[in-house]
């Protein structure tokens, strides 16, 4: 035993430091993201190629109809073919039908007659690249906690964009290719 009394942890050699510590844990964690990137693939075999971009100087309102006509969720806001944003059905919407005209916090910025994207956008877009692991791609979604990654070249334009719809695809595909062939689920009655 080490350490305190009642410790059951395996004692250490004094000269495991914190740094061969941490580094032991990169090691670990490198070693459990391998298979996982072997199991689920890039993020180019999973991502969406036909994207809808949005204009940061598009009204609100005109934004939140092409989405809902599309039917998605949101968007990344495209401005000189670089993505500078992204902007969300809800983020469009919070203010709409139209936003009050009168109080120092309620109305459109720039002196425009209505809001823009570029108004509501959240302009720190977390982006993934193609080739990159789909399994850590998914790690920055969830710890963003944002339900797309806009999918970027080496020059920051779009090149697709990675859903969570399409996590969850890729996710069903990979759990399918490591079932027995002819496995069924069972469902039990209750």
């Amino acid at each position: 035993m080490s350490g305190a009394q009642g410790d059951t942890r395996p004692s250490r050699p004094a000269s495991f430091g914190v740094e061969e510590e941490a580094d032991m844990n990169d090691v670990t964690d490198e070693l459990r993201y391998q298979g996982l990137d072997e199991l689920l693939g890039k993020v180019e075999d999973e991502m969406t190629t036909s994207i809808v971009t949005l204009d940061p100087d598009t009204r609100t309102s005109d934004a939140v109809a092409v989405l809902r006509r599309r039917g998605i969720g949101g968007a990344p806001v495209v401005e000189g073919r670089r993505v500078i944003g992204v902007a969300t059905v809800s983020d469009l919407s919070a203010l709409m039908p139209k936003a009050q005209s009168t109080g120092p916090f309620l109305r459109p910025q720039r002196g425009r007659p209505d809001w823009c994207v570029r108004d509501v956008m959240t302009e720190t877009a977390v982006v993934a690249v193609p080739d990159e692991p789909l399994a850590r791609a998914i790690v920055r979604m969830d710890d963003a906690r944002v339900d797309r990654l806009p999918v970027v070249d080496a020059s920051g334009r779009p090149v697709g964009i990675l859903a969570r719809e399409d996590v969850l695809r890729a996710v069903a595909k990979a759990v399918r290719r490591q079932r027995p062939e002819g496995h069924r689920p069972l469902l039990l009655p209750d």
